[in-house]
């Protein structure tokens, strides 16, 4: 157990500046300071939105909704689990409905639960972090590049005990370039993502090209799938186009079908991506 909590607020990490290789947000900003700053790419803006409630959004960080701790019912409940010292998973052969992921995982089995990162990724942003040795700025990928052991904590993030996420570099995105976040969830606010998707892509003339595509709620870390996205560069904008990057975008999906099962969320995720390239059509 931890033995010290550590008050950062007096950092001077609550900014939103764009600068001339893109936008640097610091990690202390409010979720709500994101989610209304028009100026900044919309997927961002619309994660940032879907987060909890108006309240959580104002007190609560951009990297805050990176970086919590995941939030499955076993170890919230003190369970034994990897994550609180144990050896098993107890989400993957128990209660898995609604918290754990579809795609596969190793030791732990619990979806990332928050919204925000899965704008970040489909941005193509890095992270600066900051240590007793300096500071480094890497790609979401290495931030996130999932589960493993970090100074003995099972975790699904990179920063470690004597560091410090201080700031995200969103580099400038494409000219043409339009962006939407659809999320599922149980209910209309509060409730973490059953499925949920970013999407960034250019349009050129009336076609696709540097499309990201980035799943959320459904991985133990934010799931881009290469195989949507080319379903969806060179092409128009339609409906056999949707229904084509859905269905590739959780062809890999591997649910859980131990204990309760959660393979009614593979059609979610399907579902998301869809939803989420409609918007963009229409906009």
């Amino acid at each position: 157990m931890f033995q010290h909590l550590v008050d950062i607020s007096g950092l001077a990490l609550n900014y939103s500046n764009k600068k001339s290789d893109g936008w640097h947000i610091g990690a202390g900003t409010p979720i709500n300071g994101v989610a209304t700053n028009i100026n900044l790419p919309t997927v961002l803006q619309q994660a940032a939105g879907a987060v909890a409630t108006l309240q959580i959004r104002n007190m609560g960080t951009i990297a805050g909704d990176v970086l919590q701790e995941v939030w499955c019912p076993y170890l919230r409940n003190n369970f034994d689990c990897w994550r609180n010292g144990g050896n098993v998973c107890y989400g993957a052969i128990g209660d898995n409905r609604y918290y754990h992921s579809i795609f596969g995982g190793r030791l732990c089995y619990a979806n990332h639960a928050g919204d925000i990162a899965q704008a970040l990724f489909a941005l193509g942003a890095k992270a600066t972090i900051q240590g007793s040795l300096g500071s480094r700025t890497v790609s979401m990928d290495t931030l996130m590049p999932g589960i493993s052991i970090i100074n003995g904590v099972v975790k699904e993030n990179t920063v470690a005990q004597n560091e410090v996420l201080t700031e995200f570099i969103i580099p400038n995105q494409p000219s043409g370039q339009v962006s939407t976040y659809y999320k599922v969830r149980d209910r209309g606010t509060w409730d973490f993502a059953l499925a949920s998707a970013a999407v960034a892509l250019t349009i050129s003339g009336s076609k696709a090209s540097n499309t990201r595509i980035v799943l959320g709620g459904v991985d133990v870390i934010p799931h881009r799938s290469p195989a949507a996205e080319a379903k969806v560069d060179g092409q128009q904008l339609t409906e056999d186009t949707f229904a084509k990057a859905g269905t590739a975008a959780v062809a890999d999906a591997t649910p859980l079908t131990y204990g309760t099962g959660n393979a009614y969320r593979v059609q979610l995720a399907n579902g998301a991506v869809r939803k989420a390239l409609r918007a963009i059509s229409q906009m």
